[in-house]
């Protein structure tokens, strides 16, 4: 009777064990690298979002962008900046010049965009932007 008792046990035990077994989805190493860089690449992204993503305006003139679609890459931006008296809005893509995402500037180069580049430098509260013109600091609206 014991033996029954045993082997009634061990069946059980064996089968409970193969149960858990069974719900585990095997995962090949690659599955598992994607995971994790799309989890550091979100991480990035938020992070920059919450730093650049706004509208932002200068404290002496009319002139203030409106940053959007920050990625781990770059940004977007509509620009609305004095052209000859006149406020007009330009939009241009800006990509990260450095890992930390304080810096960035127009995708190209400054031969692509005419001779003139700009760049964003994300401060505490504000933006410094560097072009050909005297620096402008913008604050978050």
């Amino acid at each position: 009777m014991y033996k029954k008792i045993i082997a009634s046990a061990l069946t059980a035990a064996t089968l409970i064990s193969f149960a858990s077994c069974s719900n585990d989805k095997p995962q090949d190493k690659e599955t598992e690298l994607t995971t994790e860089e799309t989890t550091e690449s979100q991480i990035e992204t938020t992070v920059g979002a919450q730093s650049w993503t706004g509208k932002w305006q200068a404290d002496d003139t009319e002139e203030n962008f409106e940053i959007y679609d920050v990625t781990d890459k770059g940004f977007s931006v509509h620009f609305y900046h004095d052209e000859e008296g006149n406020i007009e809005l330009f939009e241009y893509d800006m990509e990260f010049d450095d890992n930390e995402h304080k810096v960035a500037s127009q995708t190209g180069s400054a031969d692509d965009n005419g001779g003139w580049e700009y760049t964003f430098i994300l401060g505490d509260g504000s933006i410094t932007v560097q072009s050909k013109l005297p620096d402008q600091t913008y604050y978050a609206v």
